[in-house]
């Protein structure tokens, strides 16, 4: 990664604005003169380690897009509207470049639909989202440009800079989530060809005794060839995911940075968690309804379009507030599921306890036990691919209390 290169090259983009009210992304820290981070930040981000903790930073120094939009910021602040045609291309420029990274997510997520029953599922998910959250915003910036003409040095700032720079960390924190799910679905897929393998050498026997049919022994190779065929799919979208992040966080497509996994849910978050007095925040922090308010101050005072600025603001709060109640609960129910998870692995830790004296004593044969090891180990898997579920759950309603939340335009 050359991320000291890099480095002289992003930090002149920095920008001396004041910190988003409510956000935790601020746009500039300077520890001494001419330096944005302290000697300890600036190791961590020149290590080969990606560490969920600092996607934030890496996507405010690194990414291009964010780059490019902080570019047009620049050139365009002074003299919004002065030169509009060139500004919306400026715009279309860097929506495009959001719009091809959801796409490409979307793919991927596309193409490992149909693993359900191997963990496929909740990857599928988390890359559908990570997709949604970059084409929601890439579709907004389209939007914003139809009323470029009209906007103020504030509103160019949060519609080209502060809602993608957002868009885009949650993006790639979801994209991380995504790649951690891959890899617990790879190993759960690993577990089941273990016993495919099994299943096919044991049907290959009893047809030898007269005890399975051919037509048996075809049916368990072609299950067994066909998990073997899903594993070549999902080692791809591991390896499209990572390439992905790298292109998002600084390094080279071809690099191969050491991915950490994401940090077990906190369960002490939800008891802070609260729609009734949260929801203050997430209305004063959403961007779009920031950018709408910001638009009202430009309209004429007691105009008809002002007056439906008014309604607007107003539908949008009932919406964030209702939506943060959605995320909420969405929240609960990934709990649940994570307590249904351990309750489901505490049985089966039981039921293999049992296997293993069976096992060792003979009154049980390889396959059975075999079967019962594949079922402790997707268990366990559960814990996991559920835990990355509430913490993304989690991390979705604190990103729409700090305003990254799509609402109606």
């Amino acid at each position: 990664m050359n991320i000291k290169r890099k480095l002289a090259v992003f930090t002149a983009l920095s920008l001396s604005m004041a910190a988003v009210p409510g956000t935790v992304f601020a746009d500039e820290f300077v520890a001494e003169p001419g330096q944005r981070y302290d000697a300890e930040t600036l190791a961590r981000m020149k290590d080969n380690v990606l560490e969920y903790e600092e996607i934030e930073l890496l996507i405010d120094e690194y990414n291009p897009t964010l780059k490019n939009l902080r570019q047009t910021y620049q050139d365009n602040r002074e003299n919004v509207g002065k030169d509009a045609a060139r500004l919306k291309e400026q715009v279309f420029s860097g929506s495009g470049a959001m719009a091809e990274q959801a796409g490409f997510m979307l793919d991927q997520a596309n193409s490992i639909e149909g693993m359900i029953g191997y963990g496929g599922a909740a990857a599928y998910a988390q890359l559908v989202y990570a997709s949604e959250v970059l084409s929601q915003q890439s579709e907004q910036m389209l939007l914003s440009a139809d009323s470029i003409t009209q906007m103020t040095p504030q509103m160019l700032r949060l519609q080209t800079v502060e809602t993608p720079k957002a868009a885009l960390i949650a993006g790639a924190q979801s994209a991380v989530v995504g790649y951690e799910q891959l890899l617990l679905a790879k190993e759960n897929l690993e577990n089941g060809i273990e016993l495919l393998e099994l299943v096919y050498e044991s049907t290959q026997t009893q047809a030898a005794a007269g005890l399975a049919t051919q037509n048996d022994v075809l049916k368990a190779r072609q299950n067994l060839e066909s998990t073997q065929a899903t594993r070549l799919t999902i080692d791809s979208n591991i390896q499209k995911t990572r390439q992905s992040l790298c292109t998002m966080l600084g390094w080279e497509y071809t690099d191969t940075p050491e991915i950490q996994k994401v940090p077990s849910a906190d369960l002490t978050r939800i008891d802070r968690m609260n729609p009734e007095t949260d929801k203050a925040a997430a209305v004063d922090n959403n961007f779009t309804r920031r950018y709408n308010v910001l638009s009202y101050e430009t309209l004429t005072d007691g105009s008809v379009q002002q007056q439906n600025m008014v309604r607007t603001l107003e539908n949008e709060a009932a919406e964030i507030a209702s939506e943060l109640t959605n995320l909420y609960n969405q929240v609960l129910q990934k709990r649940n599921e994570y307590q249904t998870a351990i309750a489901a692995y505490e049985l089966e830790k039981t039921k293999m306890d049992t296997a293993e004296r069976k096992h060792s004593v003979g009154m049980i044969g390889r396959l059975e036990y075999k079967q019962q090891v594949n079922a402790y180990k997707t268990a366990e898997i559960n814990i996991k691919t559920a835990d990355l579920a509430l913490f993304q759950a989690m991390e979705t309603y604190d990103w729409a209390v700090k305003g990254n939340l799509q609402i109606s335009q």
